[in-house]
């Protein structure tokens, strides 16, 4: 694997820039994710994907998807979560997406996210979870 450097983009230098999976929308505070809820990480640093647009190109929005060659362990509030996908966002250049499912357990409020990929750990980012 190449040189990996994982970071999560932020919308204000804390809260993830993270959206429901279903609708797109941004989690915030007031619109926060559901337990068992897929949302989409928007990350940088996650190395080379299979298959590589051509440089300055778009990652496909078809399959064969541009996937990195092994997912990226994700925690939330600690929990690790399960990862459906993770490589470039469709239709956008050089941007990682990584798609995971809030866990059931995980704590109500902000908590934060970090992504590991080969021993290389994110800075935290903050996610917002509904209550029970």
């Amino acid at each position: 694997m190449g040189v990996v450097q994982p970071g999560i983009f932020t919308v204000d230098g804390t809260a993830g820039a993270i959206l429901h999976g279903a609708s797109y929308q941004l989690v915030t505070a007031t619109n926060p994710a559901a337990r068992r809820e897929v949302v989409v990480i928007y990350a940088t640093g996650l190395g080379p994907v299979s298959p590589q647009p051509r440089t300055g190109a778009p990652a496909p929005n078809s399959e064969p998807l541009s996937r990195t060659p092994s997912s990226p362990a994700v925690t939330v509030g600690g929990i690790n979560v399960e990862v459906l996908f993770s490589g470039l966002a469709p239709g956008f250049v050089g941007l990682y997406q990584v798609n995971v499912r809030i866990p059931a357990d995980a704590p109500p409020g902000s908590a934060p996210v970090v992504m590991t990929l080969a021993g290389v750990s994110s800075k935290p980012a903050t996610v917002f979870i509904a209550g029970p």
